[in-house]
């Protein structure tokens, strides 16, 4: 074998390593970038479904207050000597208690960048307050009318969310 023939094989087999090595830095680093967009994907879906199942835990105590409190409402127009019953007085305490489930919520979208998001979540806990705070409001006039425009108004802003939520699902 002469010195050229070792001077070539030494570049042939040197090229081939240097090819080998370069194409599998390649596919390491893509994969690595693919396995990190698929972690976040994952995290942003996991809280979506934590926000959604928070929103959703506070929708159903909302309700079934709107149910009760309204209910009570309705006969304090024929006797207003007529007081909260105790089921009115558990779920006020739960409403109250589950406010702290939706400022996690809030909390979360917030955290991942969804700033829209977070403040269509902050007006329907906003139109949460506004609707106890006038049905508790014995001065003011509450009559069904009214009822049935905050049970409208609280589920438009929950649907409103929900489409928030949906379209940032999407583009996850």
């Amino acid at each position: 074998m002469t010195w050229i023939e070792v001077v070539d094989s030494a570049v042939k087999i040197g090229l081939g390593a240097l090819i080998a090595g370069v194409i599998a830095f390649l596919l390491s680093s893509t994969q690595h970038r693919n396995e990190l967009k698929k972690s976040k994907v994952e995290r942003e879906f996991e809280m979506l479904k934590e926000v959604a199942e928070k929103v959703e835990n506070f929708n159903t105590i909302t309700l079934n207050y709107w149910a009760f409190v309204t209910d009570w409402r309705r006969r304090l127009i024929l006797d207003t000597s007529i007081p909260m019953s105790n089921s009115l007085r558990d779920t006020q305490q739960k409403l109250f208690d589950s406010f702290s489930e939706l400022t996690t919520a809030e909390s979360l979208l917030l955290l991942f960048g969804y700033n829209n998001a977070s403040v269509k979540l902050r007006e329907y806990g906003e139109t949460v307050i506004a609707f106890k705070k006038r049905v508790e409001s014995l001065d003011a006039h509450f009559d069904n009318n009214d009822t049935a425009n905050y049970r409208k108004t609280i589920i438009d802003k929950r649907s409103e969310l929900f489409n928030l939520l949906n379209e940032i699902y999407k583009t996850i």
